[in-house]
């Protein structure tokens, strides 16, 4: 059975990130477990404390019961849309659901730590493109979680996974982090785009590293479930999204580094995260460690 983890903040965003996660796993028997992290950091500041004290602020616990009860109610009202959803599309996956108090960065972290799914699918913006699963926590999650992660941007109404993106410098991890990948999203119909992307100008090393890392898949290569190649190009970013739109990518995975961003990805033409959210495209950030 799969886990997959999906932190929420109700808005349609969230209820987006949670349809994808169902249809990706609609074959498999599967639990998307709902989290989510409500503030309970609220401050009230009060003029009237004695002037001797480091704060002029005060922790109000009635207020931090009315949002987590608040919390509560709004997720019962999401869980019920979804399970009507999965019972409409006449699917088999679980729902389950817990409620956090905290800091959505390091929460969100150690729920993975805790539940150990073997994914967790987010949101990357939230309520006015303000909330706590905008872009940039995203990718502070992907960068931190110990286990894979897929951001689906917000308005992505897709859910077909048909053509999925492996950008590769050659990694020493290249051939473990494909096979996870293969065994993640495995029960699907899917090719797996191996692909390498250089400077126009020719360097047969490239070539031969490439068909190195062709070979520890020969079975898979014979039964097109991967396809390796090379593209060269001038400009990297425009090679990029040319790629994905000829190909109808549908999700781009990458080997993240916890501490870095996507370093020497791309031979002296390095990308950052950034780059691959701005092509608006679900994303899977794999670690080294996993």
């Amino acid at each position: 059975m799969k886990t997959i983890l999906v932190p929420v903040d109700f808005s349609e965003g969230s209820m987006n990130s949670c349809r994808y996660a169902i249809r990706l796993f609609s074959n498999e028997d599967a639990t998307i477990h709902l989290y989510h992290i409500y503030n309970d950091q609220i401050m009230i500041p009060d003029s009237s404390f004695p002037s001797g004290m480091d704060t002029d602020a005060f922790f109000n616990s009635d207020v931090i019961i009315a949002l987590k009860q608040q919390a509560e109610e709004t997720m019962k009202e999401f869980v019920a849309e979804l399970r009507k959803y999965i019972e409409d599309q006449q699917l088999k996956v679980k729902v389950e659901f817990s409620l956090e108090g905290g800091d959505p960065q390091w929460e969100i972290t150690e729920a993975t730590e805790e539940l150990q799914p073997d994914l967790v699918i987010m949101g990357t913006r939230g309520h006015g493109k303000k909330g706590f699963l905008e872009g940039n926590m995203a990718e502070k999650i992907m960068n931190m979680a110990p286990v894979p992660v897929i951001a689906v941007p917000e308005d992505y109404e897709d859910f077909h996974l048909e053509n999925i993106m492996y950008p590769t410098n050659f990694n020493k991890l290249d051939i473990h982090t494909i096979e996870q990948i293969l065994t993640l999203i495995g029960n699907r119909n899917f090719v797996l785009h191996v692909c390498h992307f250089a400077p126009e100008k020719e360097d047969q090393e490239i070539n031969v590293l490439m068909e190195e890392l062709e070979k520890a898949f020969e079975n898979e290569v014979k039964n097109e479930i991967i396809k390796f190649s090379v593209i060269k190009s001038s400009n990297m970013h425009d090679a990029l999204a040319t790629f994905t739109d000829y190909h109808n990518i549908d999700l781009i995975a990458f080997l993240s580094e916890k501490k870095h961003l996507i370093k020497d990805l791309f031979s002296s033409h390095a990308f950052h995260k950034k780059n691959f959210f701005s092509l608006e495209l679900p994303m899977l950030a794999m670690h080294e460690d996993i």
